[in-house]
């Protein structure tokens, strides 16, 4: 054996490992499941079987959905999932089995696509805010036409009905149009 072919065969060896390890992924929602903050997920792309053949990612179950918060869940911001959202699935570097449930993990599996977390909000082409967004330098926050825009002068434009549930103070002027 020439070391062309042990050099080949380390080469090989090497992509084949790296082939199992997974850090990131865009996927699709399938199935939402709200009560446990879970999602079906087809991850987009193909996978590669050991005799070269590309084949889909296979459906990921019960897949924790990221929403930003904090406060031990007092404070947070969520948004309805539905199925073809895009998401980014982060695969995590041990496995989810202890954080999730307590339960020692079941196996060793580092960046294995069982142990995945989707970033809601991952998609192909920007959403219609945010040209605008970046245009007005704004944080937008839009809902089929009812929005909030968070202007850099201090200024909060709120587009549609407005409800109130409690008090509402105002310091300053009230101006408007009857």
């Amino acid at each position: 054996m020439g070391m062309q072919d042990v050099t080949q065969g380390v080469k090989e060896f090497v992509a084949d490992a790296l082939g199992n390890i997974h850090t990131a992924l865009p996927g699709k929602v399938e199935k939402y499941h709200p009560d446990r903050g879970e999602a079906d997920i087809y991850p987009c792309g193909k996978c590669w079987r050991p005799d070269g053949a590309a084949v889909d990612y296979p459906l990921l179950a019960n897949v924790p959905i990221f929403f930003p918060q904090c406060a031990s869940g007092t404070a947070s911001i969520s948004m309805p999932v539905k199925k073809g959202d895009g998401c980014l699935l982060v695969f995590a570097e041990q496995p989810l089995d202890t954080w999730r449930t307590g339960a020692a993990p079941a196996a060793r599996l580092s960046f294995d696509l069982g142990n995945a977390v989707a970033v809601i909000g991952l998609f192909a082409r920007a959403g219609h805010a945010a040209a605008e967004a970046a245009s007005r330098d704004a944080i937008i926050i839009d809902r089929n036409g009812t929005r909030i825009a968070l202007l850099p002068n201090n200024t909060v434009e709120i587009s549609g009905d407005v409800k109130v549930n409690g008090s509402l103070n105002v310091t300053g002027t009230i101006t408007g149009r009857w």
